[in-house]
């Protein structure tokens, strides 16, 4: 709305890439709330977390359009966009950061505390790699049905690439300490509620 009222090129992409980080949220709320009602559903589980895999990349995503920045102190737009920007980045890794506090509860529910840690463990440079595809390679979720081919392709080609490793690793280690403090939180709630 500010960006129309100074008459300058507005950029929906943003608003697409936010609309798909509620994806995996959805997911995990779906997958949460089935394994509360009915129990351990080991297929189902597992089914949906290949779903919520493919989609879970799109949340983090945007922490990478923060490249968008352009700093210009001459134009009024400078700190609308930096905080259109964040706030865009913010609750896109919410969305995130809590999809995947529902689907490790899930995992450890309805297999084992091991069985749960390892699959987020794997789960988070996976996110990387997912990030990776998308920002470097531009790749996106949809790709999987449209392009299966040559999406297949170029991850197996990103598999020896560096870069591919290395930002994996990294966005990995990123989102396993934000998920580490998202979990501490969220303990140290339920302990505090029940003192």
């Amino acid at each position: 709305m500010i960006r129309i009222q100074f008459k300058e090129a507005v950029d929906f992409s943003m608003d697409w890439n936010l609309f798909l980080s509620w994806i995996p949220l959805l997911v995990a709320f779906l997958v949460d709330v089935t394994v509360k009602r009915f129990g351990k559903l080991p297929k189902w589980v597992g089914f949906w977390s290949i779903i919520w895999l493919l989609f879970f990349p799109n949340a983090p995503y945007m922490i990478t359009d923060l490249l968008h920045i352009s700093v210009n102190m001459g134009s009024d737009l400078t700190w609308h966009d930096i905080i259109m920007l964040f706030y865009y980045a913010e609750v896109s890794l919410f969305n995130g950061l809590v999809s995947l506090y529902w689907m490790h509860r899930c995992w450890q529910k309805t297999f084992t505390n091991t069985t749960g840690n390892v699959l987020l463990a794997i789960s988070l440079p996976m996110a990387g790699f997912g990030i990776y595809l998308g920002r470097i390679r531009r790749w996106n979720s949809w790709d999987i049905i449209h392009n299966p081919k040559e999406l297949l392709s170029a991850v197996w080609q990103s598999l020896t690439d560096r870069t591919a490793l290395v930002l994996s690793l990294e966005f990995g280690l990123l989102l396993s300490m934000l998920y580490l403090v998202l979990w501490m939180l969220l303990r140290f709630r339920v302990r505090h509620i029940n003192e």
